[in-house]
């Protein structure tokens, strides 16, 4: 967790996620070429943002799921603002036993909603009785008709590591499931022309033993912008021989 002077720099940043889906990918490059812009950057693989999706809906009486970096020993805590529709339960996670004293851990939101439709979650991060937020965090939800059959886990999850807003040229990793043994390709549209800028992708296959088949793995992009400004990545999938998706995201990046 970073000091509070780093997070006083942190601004709002906004995730618009839809059409969810457990597409699988392939075995083919995960980035698309198109406005693949490179910089000078050098980034650490060690994630700032991480995305993980999953299913194909995410039902109203399902669980999305947000998790911020938290440290309540300088003070400050993550304070989720009501909102008519949605029900928000949160809990604290310190960081592990063997962390560095004063380490902090992540503040857990778990967030359903009472019917379809859309919605905003909002949370600040201040210290008890003092009116100045040094963050505010803002997402749009978007819930589909309950779930017949509710999944174990969380239909989506958003996790921000170190600080919920990278600065310019910071870099940003974002993930997402896939299976090289389906035809399915997950690729990033870049949508952005050059203000968004895509340093690296990777496909990486899970662990498996020998020769096992249909092992699937995570899609990861690394994505920077030496320009300040909120930016959208966009990710979609398709089928080997078609163009139409069966499956997007997008999320909008601020760099501050």
């Amino acid at each position: 967790m970073k000091s509070a002077n780093i997070l006083l720099a942190m601004v709002c940043v906004l995730l618009l996620a839809c059409a969810f889906s457990g597409c699988l990918g392939s075995d083919d490059p995960a980035n698309n070429t198109t406005n693949n812009t490179t910089n000078n950057t050098t980034y650490d693989p060690a994630a700032t943002v991480i995305v993980t999706k999953e299913g194909t809906a995410i039902g109203a009486n399902e669980i999305i799921q947000i998790i911020l970096p938290e440290n309540p020993t300088t003070g400050y805590t993550w304070t989720a603002s009501p909102v008519s529709g949605l029900n928000i339960n949160e809990t604290y996670a310190a960081a592990p036993s063997n962390a560095t004293v004063g380490a902090g851990g992540t503040k857990i939101f778990n967030i359903t909603a009472d019917k379809e439709g859309n919605y905003t979650f909002t949370a600040v991060y201040k210290r008890a009785n003092d009116d100045n937020n040094t963050v505010t965090f803002t997402q749009n939800l978007r819930y589909a008709p309950p779930a017949d059959t509710l999944r174990e886990t969380p239909a989506f999850v958003l996790e921000f590591r170190d600080a919920a807003v990278p600065a310019v040229n910071d870099v940003v990793r974002i993930e997402t499931r896939g299976n090289p043994t389906t035809g399915y390709v997950w690729s990033a549209l870049m949508s952005e022309n050059g203000m968004l800028k895509l340093l690296d992708s990777q496909y990486v296959e899970d662990p498996h033993e020998g020769d096992m088949v249909g092992v699937g793995g995570t899609y990861i992009w690394y994505v920077t912008s030496d320009v300040a400004g909120t930016y959208l990545f966009d990710a979609a999938c398709t089928r080997s021989g078609e163009d139409e998706p069966v499956s997007y995201f997008y999320l909008n990046l601020t760099f501050v």
